[in-house]
């Protein structure tokens, strides 16, 4: 079924139709589509039925597709049960993995950049980042010349440094990280 199927449904708005023929109507906007050619609809007047036959599918990215989004591989953020710089144990939670995305970098363009300008140096260069975040500069950076030469890190947010610490390890603790999977 395809979107212009409900043009007699006036109170509906199309998002996204599969990853092909996606179509908008009523000025809706495009997203990542749930199913596999169910159209996105979304009522414009509560208590509205759907038109019978189609499915509501809206529903938010996980953690993972927005990791993905943001270039990182899908479990980045998933470090489990986490304890704070005051030893603190935080249980594994959506919230903070969301923040920690939507405060991040964008991988593909930094890892290109940072690839550009690793080729011009005679011997590896270090990295050190300031307002770290979940890593994404270390990422690039240890991508284009190896873990060893991202140094060190700095965040001020509790969620962020642990998962720093998961991938990059923890040299005063004696932790080491796991990124060399992810290279």
């Amino acid at each position: 079924m395809k979107a212009r199927d409900y043009k007699d449904a006036t109170d509906l708005i199309v998002m996204a139709t599969g990853q092909a023929n996606a179509e908008i109507m009523r000025e809706g906007c495009p997203t990542l589509n749930c199913t596999a050619e169910h159209p996105i609809l979304c009522s414009t007047t509560k208590g509205d039925k759907m038109p019978m036959g189609v499915k509501s599918s809206v529903r938010r990215l996980t953690p993972g597709e927005c990791a993905l989004l943001q270039g990182f591989p899908a479990d980045w953020c998933d470090i489990g049960d986490w304890a704070d710089e005051s030893g603190k144990t935080h249980k594994e939670a959506d919230s903070p993995k969301y923040k920690a995305l939507g405060n991040s970098i964008c991988t593909p363009f930094w890892f290109w950049l940072l690839r550009r300008i690793s080729a011009q140096y005679e011997r590896p260069a270090t990295l050190g980042s300031l307002f770290s975040g979940i890593g994404g500069f270390e990422y690039c950076w240890a991508r284009c010349n190896g873990s060893k030469y991202a140094l060190w890190a700095s965040e001020i947010e509790q969620f962020p440094i642990a998962v720093v610490k998961k991938h990059f390890g923890d040299e005063d603790a004696g932790i080491e990280g796991d990124i060399g999977k992810y290279l």
